[in-house]
């Protein structure tokens, strides 16, 4: 797991929110405080759905619910906090680590690979997280998987310290 803190917060606000930079990771869940608590799980309530649309994913893709949020928070405040969690869907995983050498680590493992987004006090953060099914001694994903986040971000020139 590491932790970016973001410096410029504006930019990389408009790549989560406007641009379509993180379109095709899932979202695991959404918490936005403004004058009211703003939550967001990322379970399909599949039984909203007609018959011929049941064959959609479990969650949500973030393009599917970033609009929501960002009409929820635009104007002149800023949200005192927003937590978004978004979850790799397996061809992102392995296109992200594809160069990695993990590649039948990820197969065999299958874990679940997150990008964690944190406002709080004026201050962004980005947060990488890994999920096993099972208990895993080997880190190889894990640092695999902080490296590939830390590629994207710089492929997105989002200004960073760790």
């Amino acid at each position: 797991m590491i932790l970016f803190n973001i410096l410029d917060i504006k930019d990389t606000m408009s790549h989560l929110l406007i641009k379509d930079s993180f379109d095709n990771f899932f979202i695991e869940e959404a918490d936005v405080l403004t004058y009211a608590r703003l939550t967001i799980s990322g379970r399909r309530n599949k039984e909203w759905y007609d018959s011929d649309e049941k064959e959609l994913p479990d969650l949500l893709r973030w393009n599917e619910v970033k609009k929501i949020i960002f009409e929820y928070i635009k104007g002149k405040k800023t949200p005192s906090i927003m937590k978004v969690s978004l979850k790799a869907d397996e061809d992102t995983a392995y296109k992200m680590l594809n160069d990695s050498g993990c590649y039948n680590k990820l197969i065999q493992y299958k874990p679940d690979l997150y990008i964690n987004i944190k406002y709080e006090n004026d201050r962004l953060s980005i947060i990488t997280g890994i999920s096993y099914s099972d208990f895993v001694m080997d880190k190889t994903i894990e640092r695999a998987w902080d490296e590939a986040v830390e590629k994207l971000i710089k492929k997105l020139e989002i200004s960073y310290e760790i």
